[in-house]
């Protein structure tokens, strides 16, 4: 190693000690250690001397605050140990001192001798840790990780006060999460979900202890190392997203879904397997065996929000119908329950809707009781610009209406009303129930989503696009003729003309990053003509089918 490499090595080493370095820093060091035996046996030097100052927990549990973190820094060392020795054998030229015309024959090298060193380096490293724990008592209290969501917690000992921001000290007793789940991140940046029944303690800023429970961790890279101690086992994330769910027997899954984990198990945890994205292991109770399993992703929270209660467990889809019905996208929403154009009110939808044609003004109205529903509207291109977000979007294309609407915007019907009924249908399918919802949105009305409120509460899984199956229903009276859009920001990005009763159409938009409101619409078709008596929207029981915003993690 020369002198301008050195410099280089601590440069990066030490602006990463004091988590300054850039994310080109941060890669530039990752590809140093992984190509250079001798620069990641510096590096290893040069954290376990910090670590021993107390200046920095890079390492997990580097401040040595409890044997439980004394044990961690040995098993970890320890796996970087196992990954070099099984690394495979690299060909390198063998020196030969003879003329250079000579032919230069290669051979295998095998690297036994660094790897012993490197034995002797992790067992000379660990000494050091057990020196420098030797003198030290107890440990310093020391806030490691705050509480960042929670929906609906339930504590065992009476901590129902705990708050967003929160902290977390090394040296709290074992928490008890009876029901209900929350979000920890820890000062390293790593973040983890747990599910209640669990008891957890937060042991450094770069580790968990589960005695029991459910918990899904996120970890950037720069926190790679992040551990969770269970009863006779423990996972060491290499830069990843995992969950584990850990018995009071000892027995647990882990579920990797991104990245790699080292799990640190059997034969009385002196076992290292390596477990990659899209495996799963189990370890049977007491930890001797270890078995692999399926990847159930799905069975672990991976995402929660506070504000609208959302728990998000890798599903591919939110239902708008859902929202529409009070709920998040995820089922918590009523069943005919909806939101009235006219004053952006929550309602309920009666067994019988009689003679129900309110009129309203086109005015823009904020639904402020719902996280994600930014306004509702009737439309009527007639009395001047319709506005169609909070933002002041404009629906420049809207047609004139007569300003009426009938039973408001619901999520699903399945009465019989109005003299059609009961129910909805689109090509012989029933929609607006449970299995099959729907955004019952007879004409004139209008409605927003606020997309990137969703993302906020989401943080991760990108809104890809919008889908549904939009139409008239085969149940409605005769003489229905609607108009169906779907706009983006105040621009048309679907339009489907005069739909007729039982007439039913594909809906497909692509959404980007960039894209802030989606609005459904459904208006009365200009120049429609009905018999004498009846009102110009009747018939026009228009829906949005099965209406899902679609994800990608």
């Amino acid at each position: 190693m020369d002198a301008r490499y050195r410099e280089e090595l601590d440069l990066l080493l030490y602006r990463m000690l004091e988590k300054e370095a850039s994310d080109q820093e941060s890669a530039r060091l990752n590809a140093l250690l992984a190509e250079d035996a001798e620069a990641l046996r510096y590096a290893m030097d040069f954290y376990l001397v910090a670590a021993a100052l107390r200046k920095s927990t890079v390492i997990p549990s580097a401040s040595l605050g409890s044997q439980d973190e004394i044990d961690e820094q040995f098993h970890l060392l320890k796996i970087f140990a196992e990954e070099e020795r099984i690394a495979p054998s690299v060909e390198l030229p063998e020196e030969i001192e003879e003329p250079a015309a000579k032919p230069v024959r290669t051979q295998v090298y095998r690297p036994d001798r660094q790897k012993t060193a490197l034995w002797v380096l992790v067992a000379s490293m660990a000494a050091l840790v057990v020196f420098f724990a030797s003198v030290k008592f107890l440990p310093q209290r020391e806030a490691v990780a705050f509480l960042t969501e929670a929906v609906e917690p339930r504590w065992q000992n009476g901590e129902e006060g705990l708050k967003n921001q929160d902290l977390f000290y090394n040296t709290d007793a074992p928490r008890i999460l009876r029901s209900g789940t929350i979000e920890i991140e820890f000062y390293s940046g790593a973040r983890a979900v747990i599910e209640g029944p669990a008891e957890f303690a937060c042991k450094s800023d770069n580790m968990l202890s589960l005695a029991y429970g459910r918990v899904y961790s996120r970890v950037p890279n720069y926190a790679t190392g992040f551990t969770v101690l269970t009863n006779g086992s423990r996972i060491v994330d290499m830069g990843t997203e995992f969950g584990v769910l850990a018995n009071v027997d000892g027995s647990l899954e882990l579920h990797v879904t991104k990245g790699k984990t080292s799990l640190v198990a059997g034969r009385k945890g002196q076992e290292v397997y390596q477990i990659e994205a899209g495996q799963a292991r189990r370890v049977r109770e007491g930890g001797e065996e270890v078995e692999e399993i399926g990847l159930k992703s799905e069975h672990f929270a991976q995402r929660i929000d506070t504000k609208s209660g959302l728990i998000w467990k890798g599903q591919k889809t939110l239902s708008l119908a859902d929202m529409a019905g009070g709920g998040n996208g995820l089922g918590t929403g009523c069943l005919e329950c909806g939101i009235d154009p006219a004053n952006a009110d929550a309602m309920r939808m009666e067994a019988i809707y009689d003679a129900r044609h309110p009129q309203a003004s086109n005015a823009y109205r904020r639904v402020g009781w719902h996280p994600f529903i930014d306004g509702v509207f009737v439309p009527n291109g007639s009395q001047g610009p319709q506005i169609v977000s909070s933002r002041g979007d404009v629906f420049a294309e809207c047609p004139p209406t007569n300003g009426q609407y009938y039973v408001s915007i619901l999520n699903g019907i399945t009465e019989a009303f109005g003299g059609g009924g009961p129910g909805l249908m689109l090509n012989g399918t029933a929609f607006g129930t449970a299995e099959n919802p729907a955004i019952f949105i007879h004409a004139n009305q209008g409605i927003t989503f606020d997309l990137a409120a969703i993302r906020k509460a989401l943080r991760g899984p990108a809104l890809v696009r919008f889908e549904a199956v939009g139409g008239i229903s085969q149940t409605a009276p005769e003489h229905g003729l609607a108009d169906l859009y779907v706009l983006v920001d105040g621009q048309v990005r679907f339009y489907q003309p005069a739909i007729q009763k039982g007439q039913f159409c594909q809906v497909q938009v692509n959404l980007e990053q960039r894209d802030r409101f989606l609005t459904l619409v459904s208006v009365t078709h200009p120049g429609k003509q009905l018999p004498a008596g009846l009102n110009q929207e009747h018939g026009d029981w228009t829906l949005f089918g099965r209406p899902v915003l679609v994800l990608q993690p």
